[in-house]
């Protein structure tokens, strides 16, 4: 639930899509946020706090690593179906197409959706120094796929390739089950000159 993001976006849109109607351009701010109810209730279903301030604290604290002696708990994916693209787009523009208000509506949803994709990372720069091979465990021949050293949200730079890793699917496996916290700079993986992973 990126909030701040959710909404900036879908006023962007607004503003864009119905400068001279301002009753439109909210209906398209309120599409790109109204989507996010769905994480309240699921958190609220699972915790029983009903209350929001509690959600949003929830929020912030599960993004963050569990800290030792870390007892509070974690209620994993709070995405409901509403949040698969493929089933909540086509039926609300359907719906939008057969009654015209709920067009600002639609595209604010759109927007929202369009931001929680998650499309591949691709860098070019990455790709070429691991020359086709897993930076980790040297294999070619396989899917491989650019991986963050520290996560841009804990301070990492999102678009430095020395933070960034080319790893096939089973490292970046191992890396997650091991829960391996790499926070020392590129600089001693097998494979890459001067890289390192913990």
């Amino acid at each position: 639930m990126r909030f701040r993001e959710h909404i900036l976006a879908a006023a962007a849109t607004g503003l864009a899509l119905y400068p001279r109607s301002p009753f439109r351009a909210a209906l398209t701010i309120l599409g790109g946020v109204a989507l996010d109810i769905d994480h309240f209730v699921l958190y609220a279903l699972r915790s029983g706090d009903w209350n929001p301030v509690g959600a949003l604290r929830y929020d912030r604290r599960r993004h963050r690593p569990p800290r030792r002696g870390d007892t509070q708990p974690r209620y994993g994916s709070l995405r409901s179906i509403a949040h698969e693209p493929q089933v909540t787009v086509p039926l609300v523009w359907i719906t939008a197409i057969l009654w015209s208000p709920l067009r600002p509506f639609a595209a604010g949803l759109t927007v929202h959706l369009a931001l929680d994709l998650h499309l591949p990372h691709y860098n070019w720069r990455v790709y070429r120094r691991a020359r086709g091979r897993c930076e980790r465990c040297g294999v070619a021949g396989v899917p491989l796929e650019v991986y963050y050293l520290v996560d841009p949200r804990r301070g990492g730079k999102r678009w430095s390739a020395q933070n960034c890793v080319l790893w096939c699917g089973e490292c970046a496996r191992e890396a997650r089950d091991r829960r391996e916290r790499i926070s020392t700079p590129l600089g001693s993986l097998p494979g890459v000159d001067g890289c390192d992973a913990t």
